[in-house]
């Protein structure tokens, strides 16, 4: 073979290497954008205050959220609707895809669903809320029960998360929301 010959090799092999370089890079830089894009665009559409003031069907959802003591309380620390109604954000993917199903179904039904009932939308709720997301946050449930019954409560609720009777909800389900019946009753 001829030194020519392999020069030629060489160079279309090199221009190759840069070429594939240069797409990796700009795909690697398209990635990158649209992650930053992703995330800024999911900002506003993450605030409690957005699910409260755009979709009239949770305006109530929303006000007793702000009465309860994930939304007000006296330390001042505040739990957005998204951290307990998807996955941990840490767990990136897995609230993304929840997120983007949840907010298209929120749409569809806000836009072509049947009329908005509150109350079997709140029970279903209830009943698919997992006790990992209370626990995502409440992680130290045995280290400060108010008393006896509720560390038993507790320590069978962690042992045998998967009975009904054993969901966080059961027992603390004004904790989110506050009930309407109970806000307005004389």
């Amino acid at each position: 073979m001829s030194k020519a010959h392999t020069n030629q090799e060489n160079n279309k092999k090199k221009t190759k290497s840069r070429k594939a370089l240069f797409i990796f890079c700009l795909g690697f830089s398209f990635a990158i954008l649209c992650f930053v894009t992703l995330n800024r665009a999911m900002k506003p559409v993450s605030k409690s205050e957005y699910c409260g003031s755009r979709c009239h069907e949770m305006n109530t959802a929303y006000h007793t959220w702000e009465l309860s003591a994930h939304g007000a309380n006296h330390k001042g620390f505040r739990v957005e609707c998204v951290d307990c109604h998807l996955p941990p954000k840490d767990h990136y993917f897995t609230h993304l895809i929840a997120k983007g199903y949840e907010g298209g179904k929120d749409f569809y039904m806000h836009y072509l669903g049947p009329e908005y009932d509150g109350e079997i939308i709140r029970q279903r709720i209830l009943q698919h809320l997992p006790n990992e997301r209370c626990q995502y946050c409440h992680d130290d449930l045995l280290n400060k029960p108010s008393s006896t019954a509720a560390r038993t409560a507790h320590l069978e609720s962690l042992h045998d998360a998967g009975k009904d009777e054993n969901k966080c909800v059961r027992c603390h389900e004004d904790t989110g929301h506050q009930r309407i019946n109970k806000l307005y009753s004389p």
